[in-house]
């Protein structure tokens, strides 16, 4: 019986997270930093996960180890000689996650591309003391759409619409993965990954920096905006 075999670039270790729950996945990595990844994909769900993987090349292997090219007769290569491993040994991943006052926390890398799409702001990243000026002088109809979390650092995340005309970085949505307005995942089946690996205590948001380090904001940091709890907010972080 054949095997499948798939090849992924090392930049794509993290979408290997969606299919880590599959039974008797295999991988290993070769000298040229090629992911290899083998096994007897099912066609149901599972196939649906193992086809939206980002391959570079797409291989049957025998069993003399010769290998095949998706749809071709004649065999191209040799399998060469790796560690292989089960996939959940491969990539022991639950991805780390720090609070809005603790800040940022290293993780997987997780990559950032720059997306073509154009996606409405759902939040917006500005300094405390730009919030407390704006909260001062707007109409209380304007403020009462939004909510907002305050850092230590004196930086503030608003959501709500509308947003604010005020400075800063503005952010889009996915799965509760904030990510920066004309960026997205890369490859994007991250955004599921990542919702199906962090699985936190209390609903909160993953908010994303450019170069891919996260913090988690949980939906209770959130304070509705009003002038007294900007007010004590700023009293707070004096």
């Amino acid at each position: 019986m054949m095997e499948q075999m798939l090849l992924i670039e090392e930049k794509y270790r993290p979408a290997l997270v969606t299919v880590r729950h599959i039974a008797g996945l295999k991988a290993a990595t070769s000298a040229d930093g090629l992911i290899w990844l083998r096994g007897s994909f099912s066609s149901g769900k599972d196939g649906l996960l193992i086809r939206a993987l980002p391959v570079t090349q797409n291989y049957w292997v025998d069993a003399d180890g010769r290998l095949f090219p998706e749809g071709k007769p004649t065999p191209v290569a040799v399998l060469p000689t790796l560690d292989w491993q089960p996939l959940k040994t491969f990539l022991p991943v639950t991805l780390p996650t720090a609070a809005l006052p603790g800040g940022l926390t290293e993780t997987i890398r997780i990559e950032m591309a720059p997306s073509g799409l154009v996606r409405e702001a759902f939040a917006l990243i500005t300094e405390l003391s730009h919030w407390k000026t704006y909260a001062e002088t707007a109409p209380q109809t304007r403020l009462a759409p939004l909510r907002f979390a305050a850092s230590d650092s004196g930086k503030v995340l608003i959501i709500g619409q509308p947003l604010p005309p005020l400075p800063g970085q503005h952010l889009w949505e996915q799965q509760n993965n904030l990510l920066p307005l004309g960026l997205d995942f890369d490859p994007p089946v991250l955004a599921e990954l990542l919702t199906q690996q962090t699985e936190a205590a209390a609903p909160s948001y993953r908010l994303f920096n450019r170069d891919g380090r996260w913090e988690q904001v949980n939906f209770s940091d959130f304070r509705p905006a009003r002038r007294s709890a900007v007010r004590l907010t700023v009293n707070d972080h004096g």
